[in-house]
Order: C-alpha cells, then sequence, then structure tokens
C-alpha cells in the first residue's frame, strides 16, 4: 500500500520543480494506464473524498434546540411554570407545555425535511470528471478523484484538483479565481524553479480553475483540503448569503413581529386596567404574540421549495442556484441554441461532396482517392473517443468518425501521422486544425465553415491529385454550400496541408489549402420542441433561436418551430453592424439570430433587458459563460462545458428545450405555492391576532374571547399540516396560459394589503359568532367554544377559498388528496377538543348543541364564499400581479 501522505499530496514535495516521472515514481502512479480500480478505491478511503470541508450545517440535536431559543417560546414555557409552581393550575401548566412541545416537534420535522432535501439537491448537481484507469476513460464524480489518478482535461473543464501536467495541446487555463490575474496562463510540461509562485508554475494546474484552451492530461497530486483552494478556503471559510426569498422572509418575520409586541402589549396593558390577574393576563399576551408570528413558515416554504426543486430535477432541470426559482415564474424571453436543444444532437453524415460527385452512403461508395482523403483528414482532425460506454465527444465530430471508420483506419493513421500539436476551434476562427508528423513531413488538417475554409484553398483534390482552384470554380464549391444549406444540412468543409515543418503560427499555416469534401450533416428537430414553442408563447413569453449555423438553416429549422411568425431572422453580420440603441429597437422583432458568436450572447440579453424582458438564456460553451451570467435565468447544457454550467442557475440534464418550458412550469408552480403558503398563513394569524385584539375593546366586560391554550391550539392546528399540505399543490390547468409576473417580489405592498383584508374579513366572521352567542345569551364559555371552533374552520375553510380565487373552482376545490386529508385531520381534532371531556377539561371547552356546530360550521363555509366574491368582484384584492 502506498505511503499515506503521498495520498494525500504530502509525500510531493513542490511537485511543479520535478519532472513527471519523479512525481508519478513518488506517487505510484502509471501516467500511461492510469490507476486500477481497485488501488483508487483503496486511495479514496485513506485520502478521503475530494471535497472542500463543507459546513455540515445543524445536527438534528441543534435542529431540536433551535425550536426552543425564541424568545417568546421561552417566556411562554416560563409562564407555564408559573401557573403550575405558583398559581397551582397544573392542568393549564401541562396544556400549555404540551402544545409547545408538539409545535416544536412539528417545526423539527419540517426543518429536517427541509435540510434534507437541500443536501439532495447539492448531490443532485455534483460535477463530474474524466479520468484514466486501467487504460479506460470513465466519467466519476469529482468527490472521488484521489492522487495518482490521470485526469483528461478539455476546452471549458473545470479543475477540481491539483496537477502535475503530463501532455499540453496548446493548454491555457483561468486562474483568475486563485490568484485574481485575468490574463490566461499558458501552460507546459516543463519543470519551474522550485520558489515559483503560484501563477508561475506553468506546469501545475490547479482546482478551482478552468480551461481556456487546449486539452491535456495531468496527474493529481493533491485533492480536497490539500489543493491549493482548499487551503485559502480553510482561512475564508465563509457561508453562503441568504438568497432574496429569505431576505424577505427575514424582513416579514421582523415586522410581525414588532406588530405581534405592540398588540400584546395593549392586551396586556387593557386587561390589568380592568383589574384582571397579572399572572393570565401575561400568559395571554404572550399567547397572542407567539400565535401572531408564524415562527414555521421559514420551515414550510423551505419544505415547499425543496420538495418542488427536486421534482424538476426528476425532469432533468437540475436547479444550481436557488434564487433563479424566484426567477423562473418571471420569465419573459427564452433565448436557446439550435443544436441538441431544439434538434435531437444525434447527428449523421447525411452527404459528402467531392468536385462534382455527391456521395449519400460512403460504406457502399466505390474505391475513390478523394473519398480516402476526405475519411483521413476526417478522422484525423477530429477530438472525439471511442470509450466502454461508445463514443464520446462533440457530436458533429461523432458524426464525422463514424462516417469516415468505413473507409479509414483511425488506428493505421494515429499510428502513422500521430498528432503532433493542435489549433482548436475558436467561435472567433470558425474552423479547428490539427498537424501531424511523419517521416516524410508535416500535415495539416483542417475543417471549419465553407465561408471560411474555400476563400482559403488555393486547389482543390481531383481523383489524379490536387489542381488549380479557380475563382469561378471556388464561387461553385460556396454555391454548393448555400445549396446544402437550404436544406437544412449544416455544412463543413475539410482540407489539407503538406508542410516541411512544424507550423507555429495558426494564422500562416492555415493558407494555400487543398479543398477535399464539402459534408452534409442533419440534425432531426426533437418531436417535443414544436409543442414546448407553442407552450411557451401561450404563457407571453417569446421564444428566439441563436446559432451559428447559415442563416438559410436557421430559417428552415425555425419556420418549422413556428419561430418566424410575424419576426425576422437576424445574421451575425447585421448584428454585428447595429449599435446598441438599433439593436435594443428591434429585439422584439427578431426570432432567430444565425451566424452569430457566443460573444453576441450578451448583447442580446442586454438589448432584452433594455426593454423590460425577464430572459433565461441557454448555453454550453465557454463563451457563453458571460451570457449566462448577466441573464435573469442562466440555462446551462448538462453536455456542456464546466464553466458554462459553473455559470448557470439551472442545468438541464438531456440539454432538451421541453426541459426548459418544463422548468418555467415548475418555477411558477413553485413560485404560486410559496405564495400561496404565505398568504394562509400570514391572513390566518392576522385573524387571530383581530380577534383577540377587538375580542377584547368589544366582550371585555363579559370575559376573555380567547384563553391562551385555545390560541395556541388554533396556531397548532392550523399553522401545522394544512400549511405544509398546501406547499405540496400541483400546478393548475392554468399556469402556463398566464402572462409572467412582471416583478419576483413574493410580498408587494398590494400582497400585504390584501392579507391584511382577507384576515379581517375573517376575524369578522367569527367575531359574528361571539355576536350570535352574546345576543342569544348564551353562557359565556359557550359562546367562547363557538368563537375558538368557528375561528379554525375558519381558517381551515379559508385554505380552499385562497384555492379557488388563484385557480378557480377546478383546480381550486380538487387535486391535492393530501391537503383535503390535513383540513380532515384538523377539523377532527377541534371536534375532539369541544365533543369530549378530555377536551373540555384541557382547553376550558364546553360542548355545542346541533345547532351551534352548523352555526360554526355554516359561518366558515361563509366566510371561504366572502373570500372568493371579493377576489373576483375587486381584482386588486389578489395577491398575484
Amino acid at each position: 500500500m502506498t505511503d499515506t501522505r503521498a495520498l494525500t499530496g504530502q509525500g510531493v514535495e513542490a511537485p511543479h520543480a520535478k519532472t513527471i516521472t519523479s512525481v508519478a515514481d513518488e506517487l505510484s502512479a502509471d501516467i500511461a494506464e492510469g490507476l486500477a480500480q481497485e488501488e483508487a478505491e483503496a486511495r479514496l478511503v485513506e485520502a478521503g473524498p475530494n471535497r472542500i470541508q463543507e459546513d455540515p450545517g445543524p445536527t438534528r440535536a441543534q435542529l431540536l434546540a433551535r425550536q426552543f431559543k425564541d424568545v417568546l417560546v421561552l417566556v411562554l414555557l416560563a409562564a407555564a411554570l408559573i401557573s403550575g409552581f405558583l398559581l397551582g393550575d397544573w392542568l393549564e401548566a401541562g396544556v400549555i407545555a404540551a402544545i409547545v412541545i408538539v409545535n416544536a416537534a412539528i417545526g423539527f420535522t419540517q426543518e429536517a425535511k427541509a435540510a434534507d432535501a437541500a443536501a439532495g439537491l447539492r448531490r443532485l448537481s455534483s460535477p463530474v470528471a474524466k479520468v484514466l484507469r486501467s487504460s479506460i476513460e470513465y466519467q466519476i464524480p469529482t468527490e472521488t478523484i484521489v492522487p495518482g489518478d490521470v485526469v483528461i482535461i478539455e476546452t471549458g473543464d473545470r479543475i477540481f484538483a491539483d496537477a502535475r501536467l503530463i501532455e499540453v495541446s496548446r493548454l491555457q487555463t483561468d486562474e483568475s479565481e486563485l490568484t485574481g490575474e485575468s490574463t490566461p496562463v499558458h501552460k507546459s510540461t516543463a519543470p519551474v524553479p522550485v520558489d515559483s509562485v503560484i501563477g508561475d508554475r506553468t506546469s501545475m494546474v490547479f482546482s478551482g480553475t478552468a480551461v481556456a484552451a487546449g486539452r491535456a492530461t495531468a496527474l493529481v497530486t493533491a485533492t480536497g483540503a490539500e489543493t491549493e483552494i482548499g487551503h485559502i478556503a480553510e482561512m475564508l471559510g465563509e457561508q453562503e448569503p441568504p438568497t432574496p426569498l429569505e431576505r424577505e422572509l427575514a424582513h416579514v418575520g421582523r415586522r410581525l413581529g414588532i406588530l405581534a409586541g405592540i398588540v400584546a402589549l395593549v392586551v396586556l396593558g387593557f386587561g390589568l386596567v380592568q383589574g384582571r390577574p397579572l399572572e393570565s393576563m401575561f400568559l395571554l399576551a404572550v399567547a397572542l404574540a407567539v400565535a401572531a408570528i408564524p415562527e414555521g413558515l421559514p420551515a414550510v416554504v423551505g419544505v415547499t421549495l425543496g420538495r418542488g426543486v427536486q421534482t424538476m430535477a426528476r425532469r432533468n432541470a437540475i436547479v444550481r442556484k436557488m434564487p433563479a426559482v424566484e426567477a423562473l415564474g418571471a420569465v419573459t424571453v427564452i433565448c436557446t441554441d439550435k443544436t441538441g436543444t431544439l434538434t435531437r444532437n444525434q447527428i449523421r453524415v447525411q452527404e459528402v461532396r467531392v468536385e462534382d460527385d455527391v456521395v449519400t452512403d460512403l460504406a457502399a461508395a466505390v474505391p475513390d482517392p478523394r473519398l480516402e482523403m476526405f475519411s483521413s483528414l476526417a478522422l484525423l482532425c477530429n477530438n472525439a473517443r471511442k470509450t466502454d460506454e461508445g463514443w464520446r465527444g462533440d457530436p458533429t465530430e461523432i458524426a464525422l468518425a463514424r462516417a469516415a471508420g468505413s473507409l479509414a483506419d483511425p488506428v493505421w493513421l494515429s499510428t502513422n501521422w500521430p498528432r503532433v500539436d493542435e489549433f482548436p476551434f475558436e467561435s472567433e476562427r470558425k474552423r479547428m486544425s490539427t498537424v501531424h508528423g511523419s517521416d516524410d513531413g508535416y500535415l495539416l488538417a483542417t475543417k471549419g465553415a465553407p465561408e471560411v475554409i474555400v476563400p482559403r484553398c488555393l486547389r482543390v483534390e481531383s481523383a489524379d491529385g490536387p489542381v488549380m482552384l479557380a475563382d469561378d470554380h471556388r464561387s461553385h464549391w460556396l454555391n454548393a454550400a448555400e445549396d446544402m444549406a437550404a436544406r437544412g444540412l449544416r455544412t463543413l468543409a475539410l482540407a489539407y496541408r503538406n508542410l516541411e515543418s512544424q507550423p507555429g503560427n495558426p494564422t500562416e499555416a492555415e493558407e494555400d489549402l487543398v479543398l477535399v469534401a464539402l459534408v452534409g450533416m442533419s440534425d432531426e428537430i426533437r418531436p417535443e420542441a414544436r409543442p414546448s414553442v407553442e407552450e411557451a408563447e401561450q404563457a407571453g413569453i417569446d421564444v428566439v433561436m441563436i446559432t451559428g449555423d447559415h442563416e438559410v438553416t436557421a430559417s428552415a429549422i425555425a419556420r418549422e418551430l413556428g419561430l418566424l411568425e410575424d419576426r425576422e431572422v437576424m445574421s451575425g453580420q447585421a448584428l454585428h453592424s447595429a449599435d446598441d440603441e438599433e439593436l435594443s429597437d428591434r429585439v422584439g422583432q427578431v426570432g432567430v439570430y444565425a451566424r452569430v458568436d457566443p460573444a453576441d450572447k450578451v448583447r442580446i440579453v442586454k438589448a432584452w433587458q433594455s426593454q423590460g424582458g425577464i430572459v433565461a438564456m441557454t448555453g454550453d460553451g465557454i463563451n457563453d459563460a458571460p451570457a449566462l451570467r448577466i441573464a435573469d435565468v442562466g440555462v446551462g447544457m448538462g453536455s456542456g462545458t464546466d464553466v458554462a454550467r459553473d455559470a448557470s442557475d439551472i442545468v438541464l440534464a438531456d440539454d432538451n428545450f421541453a426541459t426548459i418550458v418544463a422548468a418555467v412550469r415548475g418555477g411558477r408552480t413553485i413560485f404560486s405555492n410559496i405564495r400561496k403558503v404565505i398568504a394562509f398563513l400570514l391572513a390566518a394569524n392576522v385573524s387571530e391576532v383581530m380577534v383577540v385584539f377587538v375580542g377584547f375593546l368589544v366582550f371585555s366586560s363579559l370575559g376573555d374571547p380567547l384563553l391562551a391554550t385555545q390560541i395556541l391550539w388554533v396556531n397548532l392546528v392550523t399553522d401545522g399540516l394544512p400549511a405544509v399540505a398546501l406547499g405540496f399543490d400541483p400546478p393548475d390547468h392554468r399556469v402556463m396560459q398566464r402572462p409572467p409576473s412582471r416583478r419576483k417580489s413574493l410580498l408587494s405592498h398590494r400582497s400585504q394589503l390584501t392579507i391584511a383584508v382577507r384576515g379581517a374579513l375573517l376575524a369578522v366572521i367569527v367575531l359574528a359568532a361571539f355576536g350570535y352567542g352574546v345576543a342569544r345569551d348564551l353562557p359565556w364559555e359557550t359562546t367562547r367554544t363557538l368563537g375558538f371552533t368557528t375561528l379554525v374552520f375558519v381558517q381551515l375553510t379559508y385554505v380552499y377559498a385562497l384555492r379557488v380565487s388563484e385557480s378557480g373552482w377546478r383546480d381550486g376545490l380538487g387535486g391535492n388528496p393530501l391537503l383535503l386529508g390535513a383540513v380532515l385531520a384538523s377539523a377532527a381534532l377541534q371536534c375532539l377538543v369541544v365533543a369530549t371531556p378530555l377536551g373540555n377539561t384541557l382547553f376550558s371547552t364546553q360542548p355545542l348543541s346541533p345547532e351551534l356546530w352548523l352555526l360554526s360550521v355554516g359561518l366558515a363555509l361563509l366566510a371561504a364564499l366572502v373570500i372568493i366574491a371579493a377576489s373576483a368582484l375587486l381584482p386588486w384584492l389578489d395577491h398575484e400581479d
């Protein structure tokens, strides 16, 4: 077994200053084949997971203790002890203590579920890395990387461990997160002086940085806390700031706390002025303050949010940043890529044009030196790899490799023409070249956009070898590419050049090429794309396609998707010639942007935002990261680069446009459910406070309108199960038929007014029950029981009144069996409190006659109808904008 110090990276001192062979020997690693799987598993046990130590969050014991840290709860428990020990009223003390404990148990359960949901979401978004083990490439969770692993990194990848470079191909890394320097660092395999600072350790790559360009293999020397960024993280120990939702809930809680304190003090003072006992009034005031503050609101919202986001994750939309859920419901524009998002990303070569011959089936083609040259170039200028799980890499390159494999032997090519250099594809260059060496010299293989490659060609490959390419013949090739694009084919040109020496400058090397072939490829539109586009537009969301494809190809696909009805296509050239003001004026008229660079996405996002749009932008490449960051909702592709995923708020595991629309639907549903939970809890608590406060003013001569135990009981049975169940509401049938909300705030001033008015309406109905008892000259204990029961029933029917007001009768009354069960259970508990001797004793209630039961139920139904009618007749009385 390897020395444990080496496993944790401590056994390799200054790996940047040593040769790769020396570092590999110290780590007992094989840089050619990688670790064996058994050895990697053993090292993982000894070295531990490759992650920086995170705050594990509160333990279950801490969560339980948190339920009793609130000052009002502690005061309530103290008051219960005073009632028992000093006043001898052990029954009331026991009831109060029991209710507080049950409330704590419910709060503990809800917070534990919220914590578990958050942990589950972190696991869902766990990244992966490519490693070589026993000569086979695997994709593994980054947490399982160990010292001695050989990792494979490419443009756009995020690096998750410190590693010594083995082989590089024009590698540049962005180390700004580690060093603060924004300029990409050029890497090599040569050792550097031992006293080099991190920014000068060009033989190393570091965890937390990103690959800006090129490719490499590297030997892992440190993981987790032993990495350079791990050392920094240990010193900082920062916690994530609260989300806008958490800040808003905290703000609401503070305001309610102040209001509750004022009301409690007024009630206390009013009771003392009337000469009531200090102990009972103090207990009542504290109970009223506890009932007025929805302590469980953050936990209930957390459960609602966590469950909703996990539902989205099961549908392939993984939320990485919680504020994105708040923005999803407000999205007015979706800017989407074409390839792999609106299409299947299963590209196939449909035709190959060599001179004037078009071949549609390479496997059945007769021997032809031109096709053989095409196949050789298609395999040489290609980074697709065949692994144990099939082909991996860019879909276009996979399609080329599969097509060319029937005419050329990739093993023979790689052996006789090994790659010595690469000029990687860049969106600005629109081409890629590889350099291959042999005893006869060097071969430059190039592929890229026809309008870029053809003008660089001096000759064309014929059956008898290269011949001069006249200007009119060059136009003929470009016209052929236009024709292929008009038929919806994605086109590439392949060319080559023989060189005497290895080139160092791609601009000079990629000239005087020999044109070999045009390739036409197709990518079938996803069958669910058109219905999803229609659903988005029905929801008031503009769908815009952004692609690097030719304008003709993009137009053909856009028409099939219905994106060009009353809208136009803007080319990259037209986009570049338009200034920001002109683009802002035209942005609403453009349905497709064709032949544009990823950098252009930033201008498109800003143009929409300048018009008040809330933009969701998709992206998968490293150059997409700026647009993903500035968009209101950045949507990364699961198959994209690590940099793009890191910059995203949401990642689509299946790269499917339909999943974006489903995520918007899920975001709207989550946001709506959270709003309903808040509206329910706050209006219910407002009604309780108003009933007690107004009851004291009106009925003080008869007695307390509610006792402390009764107030706490109402808080328990209405704020518990019904609130949680309400957060599990399914989406109603109109969720994607409404226009997007123009704001992201949960509680606008109108929302707060709506909650206050609804709470007041509920309180009026409950006070009417008290008035009925007084008018009928019923005993005050019976009147109070009637009001107490009506208050519970009114809040339970309000749950359904709220749903009907927002979703209509069909969805408002059904669709959530969990809520129905919660309401019936709470109602049954209230019946037991009133109708059983034990309940009468514990809560000082009196049995009600059938007439009074019917009255209580009738008033509760009336309250629901009043809320529904008020929402229908007074449109402003609605917390939705």
